[in-house]
């Protein structure tokens, strides 16, 4: 069956992603969806030490196994990667959207571009994490699961990080 198309009436409602095909089903989903991609991508210089991006940690991966997203965060002609998956999050644009709060609580205006996402599976038991699959809302995006994988192993010392672009 075909899906119905959103309406403005469900704006403010959370947003909603079809499970199988990661379309956006309300107004608040196609809205979270195009603020995740609405700015380009800047090839851009890395943070200066004083910059906002600094404060902004390049890694933060829940225990347990999440939907995870990489993220580029841009001030001017600088830009980082970070690399987000918390707890609790159904669909990957919700990691975009919880960043974008942990953002405004560190006081960095910074714009932000989804390149990517996958699965995370943080084992703190057996110090592992992998990193597979893809998001099916912002498509499947080559070297994403293995920059995401460089990044969680050099913040996560003494764990084994690996990655696959294999499942989802």
């Amino acid at each position: 069956p075909r899906l119905a198309m959103p309406t403005a009436a469900d704006a403010d409602a959370e947003p909603r992603f079809d499970d199988v095909t990661g379309e956006a089903l309300n107004v608040a989903a196609l809205e979270l969806q195009r603020r995740a991609t609405q700015n380009d991508y800047v090839a851009a210089h890395a943070p200066s030490e004083d910059s906002p991006l600094r404060r902004v940690p390049a890694v933060d991966v829940a225990p347990g196994r999440h939907k995870y997203v990489l993220t580029q965060l841009a001030i001017g002609d600088e830009a980082a990667l970070v690399v987000r998956a918390y707890a609790g999050c159904a669909y990957h644009a919700n990691n975009f959207e919880l960043l974008t709060r942990e953002l405004a609580r560190l006081g960095v205006d910074a714009t932000g571009r989804v390149v990517g996402g996958g699965r995370c599976e943080r084992d703190d038991a057996a110090k592992t994490i992998k990193v597979y699959g893809y998001s099916k809302t912002f498509g499947r995006t080559p070297g994403c699961n293995e920059r995401a994988c460089a990044m969680i192993q050099e913040a996560f010392t003494g764990y084994q990080a690996t990655w696959s672009d294999d499942g989802y």
